[in-house]
């Protein structure tokens, strides 16, 4: 298997079930509603809704690297988001499944012998890039499992 394959399907794991750690985005945020998704906590200046938004904002990013595009990276970082509402909710988990699947089909369509080269010039390589990637999902999900139990046992 290519290692390309390797990567895409490892981030759409994470996204969606069935990576190593057993537990991924969907199955984490399946019973969550707009009230917890944007519900502050004491420990984080975050809350899972710009968690989620956040990590959408950087599939996007490495995407557009992987097609050789640099992106320009707001200030805010994709952590900024409008009124919290049940919609922006919605399009939170909406944009997020689908910057995954677009950052999967630039990673699948990548050439392989270009993975150790700068995905783009003074960047690091395109493996970094897109693994790194995989390692930050991870470590957001984390975060999100946190808050989650926070909230539930503080209500």
């Amino acid at each position: 298997m290519k290692k390309t394959e390797i990567i895409a399907q490892h981030l759409m794991d994470v996204h969606q079930g069935n990576n190593w750690t057993d537990v991924a985005i969907a199955g984490t945020i399946a019973d969550i509603d707009s009230r917890e998704a944007f519900a502050p906590v004491p420990f984080s200046q975050n809350t899972i809704g710009t968690l989620l938004n956040h990590i959408a904002y950087w599939n996007r990013v490495v995407a557009e690297r992987g097609r050789g595009i640099k992106p320009v990276i707001a200030a805010h970082n994709g952590f900024e988001i409008s009124e919290p509402a049940p919609e922006l909710w919605e399009e939170i988990k909406t944009t997020l499944f689908r910057s995954a699947q677009e950052l999967s089909d630039v990673i699948r369509g990548f050439d392989e012998a270009k993975l150790e080269a700068p995905v783009l010039p003074e960047h690091s390589s395109a493996y970094k890039n897109f693994q790194g990637q995989v390692e930050h999902v991870h470590y957001h999900l984390g975060q999100i499992v946190i808050i989650k139990k926070y909230l539930r046992s503080a209500g």
